[in-house]
């Protein structure tokens, strides 16, 4: 076959729900919550605890992943809504980004149900990660939200900050991360270039390591110059963020991740416009993941820093268009979208951010600013980071 980039191994099956305020509010009143009940880190042992910390999040203006004990508690969070049905996991929507733009690709998936069949995208050639006997369809539950929405019932009253998604599962394949090391490895062997997505919803140390071990051995297939990437997540467990990170360098050219992302990382919040405040943060993460070179996405700028940044130019610019079109059309935007997206202006405080960090930093940086989506009613807010991946392996084509 002909296929130039090859992906694993998320693939998930994602209920995005259709944002109502007074569904919302009526489940306050429902569950009996009240504002000092809010919080981010409680046990997840009941569907009230799950909104708990879905509206803890929401008011911060902080995305999450939330893994309740059951998966019937994300089935039942879901039951209050009306949502649709599409695929997500970050190598899952780059592979069907880089379909619709007309190039083919291999995917290892992490489960395969009918959902997968249905909606997967003629180009993307996919192994299955798991037998036909395990066909269970596991919900990822999401919830978006726009920014300046009230919400209010009870004690409870906040408007929400900025544009938010919760991510709510608990996919025992996603828990697990199959990953067919030698299988999959003499399909790659001529492909030019590998997205990883993350592992942030492994929660068992020693399935970890397995997969990691497995991951080395993977990636051992590819070309001696084959490019490979990681697209970073908010680990439920941040020590193992940080192992999977010392475990790969080696192998990487380059680790992805957005601001959330990198807040976590430096276990502190920055004002994302502040240059100084930045560039002390990005240079904190590339001393400790030891890559070559580190991309970071916002919903302000776009930066790579680094080595050789000039060569990464083309997938910063299409990460950012990639991420603006789903954010304006959502899952289903189309060539046509992608090139109206490209042509939008730049958000100006964006515009002087970058000058400034470019000034400060120098040869070592390059940064971009998000196009000015203000205009945008309704955004989909899920699957930025997603597309923002595919733009990056979109640029690698060009």
């Amino acid at each position: 076959m002909n296929e130039r980039i090859a992906l694993g191994f998320h693939t998930c099956v994602d209920y995005e729900l259709v944002w109502d305020t007074s569904i919302i509010e009526r489940q306050i009143r429902a569950f009996n919550l009240s504002a000092d009940e809010l919080k981010m880190d409680i046990k997840l042992d009941s569907e009230r605890a799950v909104w708990i910390m879905s509206l803890a999040y929401l008011k911060a203006g902080i995305g999450c992943e939330i893994v309740p004990d059951k998966s019937e508690t994300c089935v039942e969070f879901s039951r209050h809504f009306d949502y649709k049905i599409t695929l997500g996991g970050t190598p899952t929507r780059a592979a069907i980004i880089l379909d619709r733009m007309g190039y083919p690709s291999l995917l290892q998936t992490s489960c395969y149900n009918e959902h997968v069949k249905r909606l997967m995208p003629s180009k993307v050639r996919v192994l299955p990660g798991v037998d036909a006997d395990h066909a269970e369809i596991y919900p990822h539950i999401i919830l978006q939200c726009a920014g300046g929405v009230r919400i209010q019932a009870n004690d409870i009253d906040f408007i929400t900050p900025r544009e938010n998604r919760i991510l709510i599962s608990r996919d025992e394949y996603s828990l697990n991360m199959p990953i067919l090391d030698d299988a999959f490895g003499e399909m790659i062997r001529e492909c030019e270039a590998f997205l990883l997505g993350s592992f942030t919803e492994i929660v068992d140390f020693d399935v970890l390591k397995d997969r990691i071990k497995k991951t080395k051995k993977l990636l051992s297939y590819l070309p001696k110059d084959a490019t490979i990437i990681i697209e970073d997540g908010c680990y439920i467990k941040s020590e193992f963020r940080h192992y999977v990170h010392q475990q790969l360098a080696p192998q990487l050219d380059l680790i992805s991740m957005n601001e959330d992302e990198l807040q976590q990382y430096i276990e502190k919040t920055i004002e994302i416009l502040n240059p100084h405040e930045v560039k002390e943060a990005i240079e904190y993460v590339y001393k400790k993941v030891g890559v070559k070179t580190i991309i970071i996405h916002s919903a302000a700028w776009a930066l790579v820093y680094g080595e050789q940044v000039d060569a990464w130019k083309s997938s910063l610019e299409n990460g950012v268009i990639m991420a603006s079109a789903r954010f304006r059309k959502g899952d289903y935007f189309t060539v046509d979208d992608y090139k109206q997206t490209k042509e939008l202006p730049d958000k100006k405080d964006s515009v002087i951010f970058c000058r400034q960090i470019k000034d400060i930093i120098g040869d070592k940086i390059h940064c971009i600013p998000c196009k000015d989506l203000s205009f945008v009613k309704n955004p989909t807010v899920v699957g930025l980071g997603d597309s923002f991946a595919g733009g990056i392996l979109f640029g690698l084509l060009l």
